[in-house]
Order: structure tokens, then sequence, then C-alpha cells
């Protein structure tokens, strides 16, 4: 009787910690393969067959593998560097900044778009074909596709005369672009996603039997910052003269620019998208979509908040707009 009690509560005793310890904690399939290939990428970042491999791998990680901070500090420093460049010796500083960033995360999209502007500025016209043939691989579904396979088209050409020995030499150094963009002299203009102008709209026709819903005026959201509700100013809605709804972003940073993607209403039905630029950084983008559904006494505005910005992040929020 003892010894079967003994042998009951060692067994317990064995099996009881397995139960007792916690799940691991689950990261995306392919993660521990990606460090292991970034890794072996930063011993030979000549490797272009193994870069690809980083890039199709992150591609297809769900969720999307995050930006290192090595690679978000390299981003920030060749964009300062970028701002300030005009000439070859500010060129090439930016260069090696943007180069980090690459090797810190290979699948980082704008670090090669802005490593291969930097390059094709510094007369580097084979390495910059180079950057922005990775650029199309990692983002093959880009907005400005076309703009960059165009650039590639010229860059061949330069490369080859240059080669051949005619004077399509490197270019003498060019002016230090305008304040919150890396622009092209003389070459089709390279953009993440080219801005789109402000859409206006008519208001939907009315049923004669049902009041037309009113969505002009300036619609706010609450949010708690650090244990404090704070208001924030999502947007206006404006009336125009002859009749036309024109949306207008909200005033944010100084350096802070918004546009207006998308202005839609049907009924009751709201779909807003602003993209924002800042000046003082180079290839920053976010872009912040509403879908919302005006309340029947038209006194709030109820749905999703999308948020995405550059490095792969995207939130979704639940919102009430109010009017003020």
């Amino acid at each position: 009787m003892y010894r079967r009690l003994f042998v009951l509560i060692m067994a317990l005793s064995i099996a009881l910690p397995a139960f007792a310890a916690p799940a691991a904690k689950k990261t995306a399939a392919g993660t521990e393969d990606l460090q292991q290939y970034v890794e072996q990428l930063r011993k030979n970042p000549n490797d272009k067959a193994l870069r690809e491999k980083i890039i199709k791998l992150a591609a297809g990680m769900k969720p999307a593998p995050e930006v290192p901070e090595d690679a978000e500090r390299h981003m920030a420093r060749g964009t300062t560097f970028a701002r300030k460049a005009s000439d070859n010796a500010g060129y090439r500083k930016a260069i090696a900044e943007f180069e980090g960033a690459i090797n810190a995360a290979p699948w980082l999209p704008l670090a090669y778009y802005n490593l291969g502007v930097m390059q094709e500025k510094a007369g580097l016209f084979t390495e910059a074909i180079q950057s922005l043939n990775f650029y199309l691989k990692a983002a093959p579904d880009a907005k400005n596709s076309r703009e960059v396979k165009n650039k590639i088209y010229a860059l061949e050409a330069d490369a080859e005369a240059l080669q051949a020995g005619m004077k399509a030499s490197a270019p003498a150094p060019e002016p230090a672009p305008a304040p919150g963009k890396l622009a092209v002299a003389g070459k089709p203009n390279l953009e993440i996603e080219p801005e789109k102008p402000l859409k206006i709209i008519k208001m939907p026709p009315s049923d004669p039997k049902k009041p037309a819903p009113k969505f002009e005026g300036n619609w706010y959201f609450k949010e708690l910052v650090n244990g404090e509700e704070r208001v924030y100013h999502a947007f206006e809605i404006e009336k125009k003269p002859n009749g036309d709804l024109a949306l207008i972003p909200p005033k944010r940073a100084a350096d802070s620019v918004a546009t207006v993607n998308i202005f839609e209403i049907q009924d009751r039905m709201l779909k807003v998208q602003m993209k924002w630029k800042m000046k003082s950084v180079v290839g920053y983008w976010k872009t912040e979509t509403y879908t919302l559904v005006l309340s029947e006494d038209g006194s709030k505005l109820t749905g999703l908040h999308n948020q995405q910005s550059v490095g792969n992040r995207n939130i979704d929020l639940d919102r009430v707009l109010f009017r003020q």
C-alpha cells in the first residue's frame, strides 16, 4: 500500500512541472532561418543569391519581420547625410549608411531605393542598377515600379556609355536636394509612392423621405496616452459654395505634410485615407485610413482606423469620432 502511494507521489512530482511550465512564445515561421541568413550575409555582403533568398523568405513571413534597431539607425543617419550632401564625399557618407541598413535588414525596400538614388548621384551607375533591382524584388507591388524600371534602363545606358569612354562620365557634383526629398535631376523622378491630388466629391443624391446625412465639420477622437485622455483632430470636412464636399487633413508636426488619397461617401458610410510625409526625413511615409459610419443623429462617426507606416507597421484601432 505504502509502496504504491510512494510510486504515485513520485510520478506526480515528475509530471507536474511539465504542466506548470509556461508555453514557449511562438515566433513567425522562418525567424531562426532569417537570423542565420542575415548573419551569413554580414560576413559576405556581396552574396547576391543569399540576399535574394532573404528577401523571398521575409516576404512569406507572417507577421512580417521587425526592422532591427541597427537598421533604423542606419536609415536615419543615411537620410540625414543625403539631405546635406552636395558633393561625392557627402553622397559616399549616405551610401555607407544605407549599405549598413541593407545588411542589417536585407528585406527593407526603402533602404535599397535610397541607396540606389545616392549611388546614381555619385556616378556609381552599375551599383545603382543593382540596388534598384533589389528594391523591385523587395517591393514587387510598389506603385512606382514603372518609374524605377525606366530609371534602371537610363542607368544602363549611362553605364554603357561610361564603359565605352564616351562623354557620359561620372556626373559633376549636384546641388543639395530640397529638404525631405531625394530627387533625381534630369531623370525620371523616383518617389516611394506618387502623391495624389485632393479629391472633391459631390454629396450622394438625397432621399426626399429622409434628411440628407451631414458630414461637414471638424471631427475629433479621444485616446489614452500614458494614462491621460487626450483629444486629437482627425480631419475636417468642408462644404464648398457649389455644394461639393472637400476633406482637409489635420495640422500635425511643423514639417509633416498630408495628402488625401481617398475620400468617399455613400449613404452614411465614409472612407478616408490620408498619406503623411515629413520634410525632414527622406523616405518616411504613413497612411491613415478611416472606414466609418455616421450615426442616425449625425453626432458620431464609428468604425475602424488603420495606420500603416514605413517599416511594415500596421495597426487597426476602433474609433468613435465626434464633432466640435
